[in-house]
């Protein structure tokens, strides 16, 4: 839940937490609401806020839940197709996805499709299959237990790992013991009140009174199925008369920085998994 006041120096500020959000490389569920307290700190109260890169939808829930006309933009079809499925009520099917459905379907633009590339890839990362060869019927087997209560496949897993996995099983302790990969995209299907839009960047109408945030894919990391060219971003973000605010590692001396947050990140290269997420801003402020 965000709570939203007002703090000493007149400014909005919402609490700190965890929102609800899709699988996505490089979401900002657990940076959310710090990220929008830092926009808060710069540029003050605004009426509508716009997510360029909209992804998981961090950011766009968030600032729906602090009372934020929201718009939520994203090129990809099959991300946009996703999310917009799933925040207007529709059902996640629970079924198991094969290596051969992965690569089948990871190109496609119905929201099927966003849902096999956000949620059965490899970090998210929508190019390559959640897991590797050598584990992929241990996970199968896990995903008939906890899904569907197959004996069979409990009886199987057991005799290959050697662990006798009890009937009925509570789903928590395998989570704990196994590492079964949970999706909760359900929680999102209460936020239905969200514009959606599914455009390129420059091209989508801003209103006046409006903050423009963008998370693109990071300059020189990462692989996403739709590409950015960077020094065009920069240049239609230093020009915007909007507050455009980006969350990138590092921008040119144009962009001014805003904050550095510390966090931890399972996909991070280092042993002890932390990297600093920047915010950046283009220097303008809010056109009434």
């Amino acid at each position: 839940m965000i709570y939203k006041t007002i703090n000493l120096f007149g400014k909005p500020e919402i609490n700190n937490c965890i929102v609800p959000a899709m699988p996505y490389m490089g979401n900002k569920r657990k940076l959310s609401t710090k990220l929008l307290n830092e926009i808060y700190n710069t540029v003050g109260d605004f009426n509508t806020f716009y997510d360029l890169f909209g992804g998981g939808g961090s950011m766009s829930i968030t600032a729906l839940l602090s009372g934020h006309k929201t718009v939520y933009n994203e090129l990809n079809k099959g991300v946009y197709n996703l999310f917009k499925h799933v925040l207007t009520g529709g059902e996640i099917p629970k079924q198991w996805i094969t290596r051969e459905d992965f690569h089948k379907y990871k190109t496609g633009d119905d929201w099927f499709s966003g849902l096999v590339k956000c949620c059965w890839s490899f970090g998210n990362g929508q190019d390559s299959y959640l897991f590797g060869s050598e584990n992929e019927k241990l996970k199968r087997l896990a995903h008939e237990i906890v899904i569907n209560n197959c004996e069979e496949s409990r009886v199987e897993l057991s005799k290959l790992i050697g662990v006798e996995i009890p009937k009925n099983i509570d789903r928590l302790w395998f989570s704990r013991n196994y590492k079964i990969r949970r999706f909760e995209l359900q929680q999102l299907q209460r936020l239905q009140q969200l514009t959606f839009s599914n455009e390129s960047y420059q091209n989508v109408n801003i209103d006046n009174d409006s903050v423009l945030y963008c998370d693109p894919p990071y300059n020189g990391t990462g692989t996403y199925q739709i590409k950015v060219n960077h020094n065009d971003f920069y240049t239609w973000a230093i020009q915007n008369s909007n507050p455009v605010f980006i969350s990138e590692y590092n921008m040119p001396d144009e962009f001014k920085l805003v904050c550095k947050i510390n966090h931890q990140s399972s996909l991070c290269a280092t042993k002890v998994n932390k990297t600093i997420e920047k915010l950046f801003w283009n220097g303008k402020f809010i056109k009434k």
